[in-house]
């Protein structure tokens, strides 16, 4: 007769128990005076300008891949939490305008030398019956063993960022800026039939118009952002652009 492996009952669950363990989540909730939309844009559409705002904390976000808050896109942090200079390389998982939220899962660097997994969630929301945002945080983890500590120093972390934003983005708003009055005034205006659809279009200005010169190159041949973020009003774009003859402008 063959022998019969005996299966220990209390097995799997130990195995479920361990892995569980390692699994955890933070959240928190700040208390903001800036819109929701504008926060949210802050690490959606121009995470580059958060070390402006918060330098103690964030020195530099540059893009490695794909389109600032677009899913799929790369973004390399540099950042000082406890102490020292840390990295961290993310992924953005989701993003969900309509509701001002923002995943990023971290792919490399410092946290991945304690955590197998590692996402932050940023979801803002208007505060009821009065002006500012409820800034909500909720990081989701998995630790590679029981001797690593959950992540509330970085909580804290992300809650000293969003005070420090919200100081930005509120100095922001004071800032009066008087539009020249043109002399001499004019006004022309065409149509043009295209094939792609209208918000893809208006994006290679709103959003990436220094993309427009590998569509045109013939007639463009740079656009760079001299001040301000992409497709925002009061921004300064610089054109080199050929018609007739080479033209800046």
């Amino acid at each position: 007769m063959a022998d019969v492996a005996t299966k220990h009952p209390m097995e799997d669950e130990v195995k479920k128990t361990e892995a569980s363990s390692l699994v955890g989540k933070l959240e928190t909730d700040v208390e903001i005076k800036a819109s929701a939309d504008k926060f949210h844009h802050m690490f959606a559409g121009k995470p580059h300008h958060v070390s402006k705002a918060s330098p103690g904390n964030i020195q530099g976000c540059d893009l490695h891949e794909g389109d600032w808050g677009t899913v799929g896109s790369i973004v390399f942090w540099n950042y000082v939490h406890d102490g020292e200079a840390k990295v961290a390389k993310e992924r953005i998982e989701a993003v969900e305008p309509d509701k001002n939220l923002i995943t990023f899962r971290v792919i490399e660097g410092d946290l991945m030398k304690e955590y197998k997994s590692f996402l932050l969630t940023i979801q803002v929301t208007p505060k009821p019956g009065g002006p500012g945002s409820i800034v909500h945080w909720h990081l989701e983890y998995e630790k590679i063993s029981e001797e690593v500590a959950h992540p509330e120093t970085l909580l804290q972390f992300c809650v000293e960022v969003s005070k420090e934003i919200d100081e930005h983005l509120l100095a922001e708003e004071e800032e009066v800026k008087t539009p020249e009055t043109p002399s001499l005034v004019g006004k022309l205006e065409t149509d043009v039939e295209i094939k792609a659809s209208a918000e893809k279009f208006h994006h290679m200005f709103a959003g990436k118009p220094h993309h427009v010169s590998k569509a045109s190159p013939g007639n463009i041949q740079g656009c760079d952002l001299h001040e301000g973020d992409w497709g925002q009003v009061g921004s300064i774009v610089f054109w080199n652009y050929v018609h007739g003859k080479g033209k800046g402008g």
